[in-house]
């Protein structure tokens, strides 16, 4: 058996809970490997100061009183919005932020919609006729596509006005 499968096994054996072949494998590995027993040796100290270990109880009380201070205490949440509250508390205050909210998302709406319309007009103050004239039809051009299906859609009806007119 290898070193590191008995090793994992140690504890187990202290238990007496290996099977037979098994314990008879650890044992004889034990014999052969000062490594091993070591090992052995360390879990046997370890679980004798265990079974020396005195349970302390608590003084009495003590633990209704933990209980009752654990359920009385605040958490950091609550105690961040008690201070929140305590800023906001005056009842003038909390209308007027309120409304101040309000107006800096309408300015900010309004400035963003504004500012791309004020610059395309001092754009085309600046331009020439014939710049003004280009840039309609690149307008057109972009939807030149649209157009395009109009002109089929225009054809389509005419033929089939021609089939009714020559019935």
């Amino acid at each position: 058996m290898e070193c590191q499968k008995v090793k994992t096994l140690i504890p187990i054996f202290l238990d007496h809970e290996l099977e037979p072949q098994e314990t008879e494998a650890v044992k004889e590995h034990l014999g052969n490997c000062l490594s091993c027993r070591k090992e052995l040796k360390l879990y046997q100290e370890s679980w004798a100061l265990l079974s020396d270990w005195k349970d302390l109880e608590p003084a009495p009380g003590y633990v209704s009183r933990f209980w009752t201070k654990l359920a009385t205490e605040r958490s950091f949440e609550s105690r961040i919005l008690e201070g929140i509250r305590t800023i906001l508390a005056p009842q003038r205050l909390t209308p007027a932020l309120a409304t101040l909210s309000v107006i800096v998302f309408v300015g900010a709406f309004v400035f963003k919609q504004y500012l791309p319309t004020r610059e395309a007009e001092q754009a085309l103050a600046k331009m020439a006729p014939e710049e003004i004239e280009f840039v309609q039809n690149i307008e057109l051009a972009q939807h030149i596509d649209v157009i395009e299906n109009i002109d089929v859609i225009e054809d389509l009806d005419i033929l089939e006005n021609l089939d009714t007119l020559e019935s």
